[in-house]
């Protein structure tokens, strides 16, 4: 999908956007920016940019909640999602990060932001960690970020699904019945887009069964962030997602980079 033009990074016709309804909150933090939706205590969407990773910051682990957002807008636990209340047939839940740790871990001010509730939902655990296709999506941007400057795009779709809202009560958030992603690499003007079930059926091996077009993404999402010019192209999706291979070694496009 080479597309003979570049994507404009327009924040400003984002925000134009987010403030059109009431309930949308935008919060810029160091390195990426988040868009919350203040009716459902969670985020809606994000936004972030990737180069050439110099980075090496050791990985926070504190969660907490952002004091300089309103609170309905967000979470109002830190708390683990790993709860006697949820349905042991669905597995282990996550505090999913939307950005990840690993991603800004050329700023200890972008990485610690990472670990504001504002950037967290509930994240099947399979679905998220090592075999699963979010981490998949994670491994796909760190590789292909030592080779072209990535714009990266994603978001929920909290859907009517009530039965695994788990945490309403403990956190005052429901789960996001899919996640989406989209990311656009520069030099080659491709993007690749998918729109993920949250469950653990969405793995790593299954990860092209996700793929989606931008068209589908605005039909099927409440809010999606300004995607530029390559809007222009709705009905474009791959065969299949980039490849990447290895674990904390990686390997895409004939460059190879570690992960960490």
């Amino acid at each position: 999908m080479k597309k003979s033009l570049l994507v404009p990074v327009i924040f400003m016709m984002a925000a134009s956007i987010a403030f059109a309804a009431p309930h949308i909150y935008e919060k810029k933090y160091h390195g990426f920016t988040v868009w919350l939706d203040c009716e459902r205590h969670g985020a809606l969407a994000f936004y972030y940019e990737l180069d050439k990773d110099e980075g090496d910051i050791s990985r926070s682990s504190s969660f907490k909640i952002d004091n300089s957002v309103p609170s309905t807008c967000q979470p109002n636990s830190t708390d683990s999602y790993r709860k006697d209340t949820v349905d042991p047939a669905t597995g282990l839940w996550d505090r999913g990060h939307l950005v990840p740790a690993n991603h800004m871990d050329n700023s200890l001010a972008a990485m610690k932001d990472t670990f504001f509730v504002t950037n967290i939902l509930p994240q099947q655990s399979t679905f998220n960690q090592s075999s699963g296709a979010w981490f998949q999506t994670e491994k796909i941007s760190e590789c292909y970020r030592d080779i072209s400057h990535l714009s990266i795009w994603g978001g929920f779709i909290y859907g009517q699904d009530t039965a695994n809202d788990f945490f309403v009560t403990t956190h005052g958030v429901a789960t996001p019945d899919f996640w989406w992603k989209l990311i656009y690499r520069h030099d080659t003007q491709d993007f690749i887009a998918w729109i993920f079930p949250n469950d653990k059926n969405s793995t790593a091996a299954d990860i092209n069964k996700f793929l989606a077009t931008i068209k589908e993404i605005k039909e099927r999402v409440d809010f999606v962030p300004d995607f530029g010019e390559i809007e222009q192209f709705p009905d474009e999706k791959p065969e299949h997602s980039w490849s990447v291979s290895g674990t904390q070694t990686l390997t895409c496009d004939g460059h190879s980079t570690d992960m960490s």
